[in-house]
């Protein structure tokens, strides 16, 4: 934005400048991290089309029967475009702010009208080419800059999970919060994916690459760790906890540590020596065990277990600071894993959108709201034509209004919040500052709305109602009162935003059935391979992969659903208490490759593979019973194996953790039900 506002200003002077510097802003909306080819197109479909609306709107010259229908379309034009996911929301809002502009320049001839456009598309071209050649400049770091939050991320999860060791917190409170922290990993993680699996493949990116792999991994052992919790909390040996709650902790300050060096290399130091800490506790253990009369207490060997698998975190850690240092050369890649299928395919075929050309569709429900919110802010334009600013009162309403009701609420408040601070201080900038530095305002706001984009949104929208009055004020000076205006069309926007939340509604409550069922058919998929001694490496990440994406999408479905009305709390107490036997599950499954690892050529082939294939069938047979109701089991809880251990062996550590397995499917799949019953 600076280049293209200072060089527009320098060659073509002020008043061009800030024609191109609209057309600059509207493709800034759109950029996003992503590879270069798909950058490109975003760009072109951005700028051709903001330029086409932006020339409609001018040419309408505020002609109701010629504008009226261009906000109709336009309104529901954005709204189906959410269909194509995250990136096509950019291309909406920059629709809309077009139809903003247009709105407000001047009546004037036609062939001034191609000219403004000429140079407002030019702008966005100026953005584009250099935006593109940053992009191509700057490819590794922002895959970087990618692996860095996953491994930050991974920090957060390792710091929540220290609470389940921690006996002042409740384990429902802990889980909830380890739950939550598992969601946002996995959304990292699949960004991740998506960054460093793609493009050409050099030394660099392949050694990126075998780092995400050993952190998917290590995230794989230490969730392990978590399959004994609740015999680990309910042992008197509140010593040994405590020690699990540091060495736990500790682990997660190490994770931050490497992220934080990863992503600054001034700040690069080495991954802590836990040797001694886990030397002690696994002595502590031993002296426990030596001590206990008769039989091993089951509590000890749960203690002996979760100590080995937070060892094993340890080393893989280790190994994955070297590869990412580079002082270890990267794992080679199996022949049969295709990393492209872990990757998120973005399409842009209309058959995406012809598919939710129906009432029942949740994305062509919000189309039609937003299209009557935004119409219905033109007429009130039209019947107060003193009071009411319809642009501002329409970028309000399409800037709040989500397809879903939690997220416009929670940016309804953020809206009203952010734009009266943004009119207050642009009523400052523009009372004392002069023309230049305005611009260089509008540049800076720019950033810092991007910036927070994904982070705070009352920061996004405090910055983007500056950015957006300050490029108002570069076309047409604002000559009338600023302060009370805006903020009056601000309310009435958010206040349309919300009221037509109501309008053919598309309550996410609905989708939480069909989330579940996919979630039990992802989590037998996973099991079916966790079960399998040898499986393929393809096959088993993938199904792991999509058993933690789907209990993702639940999770951050339901914390949305707490803002919905008339939804029973009981729903929300059968979601969470499936949500945390879910995740407990998912530990138990993990804790099956762990066994294979580290004892696997202690078990007999034959018995082994027998046991698998029984446990197999029977959670295959549980999982197809958790879609109904009426088929929950009434006992629920997690019972124990046994409570005295004759002889540890790998034998009997199978056959526990395949009871663990077969009871957690159970109460999975019984709560799944309760849940179906609560949401139907």
């Amino acid at each position: 934005m600076a280049v293209v506002v200072i060089g527009g200003g320098i060659l073509f002077g002020r008043s061009v400048m800030a024609l191109g510097a609209t057309g600059a802003l509207y493709a800034s909306i759109v950029d996003q991290p992503g590879p270069f080819g798909l950058k490109a197109r975003i760009f072109a479909l951005d700028i051709s089309a903001a330029a086409i609306v932006t020339l409609l709107a001018s040419l309408a010259g505020g002609i109701p029967w010629l504008l009226g229908p261009l906000i109709v379309v336009m309104g529901f034009s954005t709204g189906m475009l959410v269909a194509y996911g995250r990136r096509a929301v950019g291309l909406g809002v920059a629709a809309v702010l077009a139809l903003l502009f247009g709105m407000a320049t001047h009546k004037a001839p036609f062939s001034v009208q191609l000219v403004h456009m000429a140079i407002f598309a030019g702008g966005g071209i100026a953005y584009a080419l250099i935006a593109l050649m940053l992009t191509w400049l700057l490819d590794d770091r922002t895959r970087q800059l990618y692996l860095g939050e996953a491994l930050l991320a991974f920090s957060r999860y390792v710091v929540a999970k220290a609470a389940l060791y921690d006996r002042a917190v409740k384990q429902k409170d802990a889980l909830a919060g380890l739950v939550n922290a598992h969601a946002d990993l996995v959304d990292r993680l699949q960004a991740a994916r998506d960054m460093i699996f793609s493009g050409h493949r050099t030394e660099r990116r392949a050694r990126w690459i075998a780092s995400l792999l050993a952190l998917l991994d290590a995230f794989d052992t230490v969730l392990s760790s978590d399959a004994d919790i609740e015999t680990l909390r309910g042992s008197p040996h509140h010593h040994l906890m405590r020690r699990l709650h540091a060495l736990t902790a500790n682990l997660g300050e190490d994770i931050e540590g490497l992220g934080l060096g990863f992503l600054l290399p001034a700040r690069r130091t080495n991954l802590p020596d836990r040797a001694d800490q886990i030397k002690a506790i696994g002595d502590e253990i031993a002296r426990i065990a030596k001590i206990s009369e008769g039989a091993e207490p089951l509590d000890v060997f749960a203690f002996r277990a979760t100590w080995h698998k937070l060892g094993q975190t340890s080393a893989r850690l280790t190994r994955l600071a070297e590869v990412l240092a580079g002082h270890r050369p990267p794992i080679p890649i199996s022949d049969d894993l295709d990393l492209q299928r872990f990757m998120k395919i973005e399409s842009a075929s209309p058959q995406i959108l012809k598919a939710q050309l129906n009432y029942a569709s949740p994305v062509f429900r919000y189309a039609l709201r937003l299209s009557l919110a935004m119409t219905t802010g033109y007429a009130l334009t039209l019947i107060f034509p003193q009071y009411i600013h319809g642009g501002w009162v329409m970028l309000t309403t399409a800037l709040i209004m989500r397809a879903n009701y939690s997220t416009t609420r929670r940016r309804r408040d953020d809206r009203v919040l952010g734009n009266l601070a943004g009119c207050i201080v642009t009523m400052l900038l523009v009372r004392f500052l002069s023309g230049d530095a305005l611009s260089a305002c509008v540049v800076v706001a720019i950033g810092v709305s991007h910036a927070f984009g994904a982070v705070n949104y009352r920061v996004t929208a405090f910055a983007a109602c500056i950015s957006a009055l300050l490029q108002l004020h570069a076309i047409a000076p604002l000559s009338q009162p600023l302060l009370f205006e805006r903020i009056f069309d601000t309310l009435l926007g958010a206040g349309l935003a919300w009221g037509f939340s109501y309008v053919f509604p598309a309550w996410e409550w609905r989708n939480v059935p069909r989330y579940i069922k996919g979630l039990m058919i992802a989590d037998r998929d996973y099991a079916i391979q966790a079960l399998t001694r040898e499986p393929s490496d393809q096959a088993i990440r993938l199904a792991r992969k999509r058993a933690h994406d789907m209990a993702a999408t639940l999770c951050t479905t339901v914390q949305r659903l707490i803002d919905e009305p008339n939804l029973d709390k009981r729903a929300f107490v059968a979601l969470n208490e499936l949500l945390a036997a879910n995740y407990l599950l998912a530990s138990d499954l993990a804790s099956m490759r762990v066994l294979f690892r580290r004892r696997g050529a202690e078990l007999e082939p034959v018995s082994t593979e027998e046991l698998l294939a029984q446990s197999r069938q029977m959670v295959t047979a549980t999982f197809a019973l958790g879609g109904d109701p009426n088929a929950a089991p009434n006992a629920l809880s997690r019972r124990s194996f046994e409570q005295q251990l004759e002889s540890p062996s790998a034998a009997y550590s199978l056959r526990r953790r395949l009871v663990h397995i077969d009871r957690a499917s159970e109460r999975v799949a019984a709560l799944a039900a309760s849940a179906l019953k609560e949401t139907a």
